[in-house]
């Protein structure tokens, strides 16, 4: 359960002159069952202590954040009380710790410290664009040890995974033209071979020549170059999830619906942006709307 509730054990014969009497003075009831014949119990948020005082109603027990506040607000330690709502109040908002998960332990120091200069403790939590910034200049200094890096933050932990980069591979020419995989913004150009026919900010559409093996020379004459590269786009896409209204409780559904919802995001993207484009009720059913503004690479080698 969240922040706090209150739990309400009652006996009464008579439930629903009780639950007529309770809504009248707009009291929320969570989790209503049967105890036995005449007894029942339920939940009731913390912060409407005072209705229950009124309805004469006993706490059996509390549960949540609020409740050991609470507590906490009754002791003598005023200057204790004080530092520790301070701390739940400014700690989560700064970095306070790095989580870096791979093999190499000389490489693992090094992103230590990098990460040390340039998000030092308590520095205040990274937006997705400063994410995505920390992410390209992670990836250009150490691209000689790093193939694969995601970066992401947890509160105020910032969590690097990477996979060592392997130099012996042997290397083969390509000559295949690189199209677009998707409509989208180009935003980021990284060709290594190859002749690129797209400009930053411009517009592409699904199936777009991106990187072409054809070149034309200062003599005029057209040349096969090999290719290789990525180019990156803002994306857009819609997700949608529903649920019976019956299924869900008013106070946590948004949030229930949202984490199902980036729980099903590609892991290979970034995200740059996030929007609900509606939240309600639709045919009887909760249905939430979202819509997604990613950075991915849309370069996908043509089939021949």
């Amino acid at each position: 359960m969240k922040l706090g509730y209150d739990y309400v054990v009652i006996e009464t014969n008579e439930l629903v002159s009780f639950l007529k009497n309770v809504k009248s003075y707009h009291l929320t009831i969570l989790h209503l069952k049967q105890i036995d014949h005449q007894t029942y119990s339920f939940y009731t948020p913390i912060y409407q202590r005072y209705i229950l005082k009124k309805l004469h109603l006993s706490i059996t027990k509390s549960i949540g954040i609020l409740h050991y506040i609470c507590l906490i607000l009754n002791m003598p330690h005023i200057l204790f009380t004080l530092s520790f709502v301070m701390s739940l109040m400014i700690y989560p908002r700064y970095i306070y710790h790095y989580q870096i998960e791979g093999t190499n332990p000389a490489l693992n120091q090094q992103l230590q410290v990098y990460l040390q200069k340039h998000v030092p403790y308590f520095h205040e939590q990274l937006s997705y664009q400063e994410l995505n910034q920390l992410y390209d200049h992670i990836k250009d200094t150490f691209c000689k040890k790093i193939d694969y890096l995601n970066i992401y933050q947890n509160g105020g932990v910032v969590h690097l995974k990477y996979t060592n980069a392997i130099n012996n591979k042997k290397q083969t020419l390509d000559y295949h033209d690189y199209v677009a995989k998707s409509d989208g913004v180009i935003c980021k150009v990284d060709v290594k071979k190859g002749n690129v026919v797209v400009k930053l900010n411009q517009f592409v559409q699904k199936g777009d020549l991106l990187i072409s093996h054809l070149i034309e020379g200062t003599d005029k004459k057209t040349k096969i170059i090999p290719t290789q590269g990525e180019i990156y786009a803002y994306t857009y896409q819609n997700y949608q999830i529903t649920y019976p209204t019956e299924h869900l409780f008013k106070e946590d559904q948004f949030e229930y619906m949202l984490f199902q919802i980036r729980s099903k995001l590609p892991a290979h993207v970034k995200i740059d942006k996030e929007k609900v484009i509606y939240y309600g009720i639709m045919d009887k059913k909760i249905v939430l709307k979202m819509q997604y503004v990613f950075i991915e690479n849309i370069a996908v080698k043509e089939k021949s």
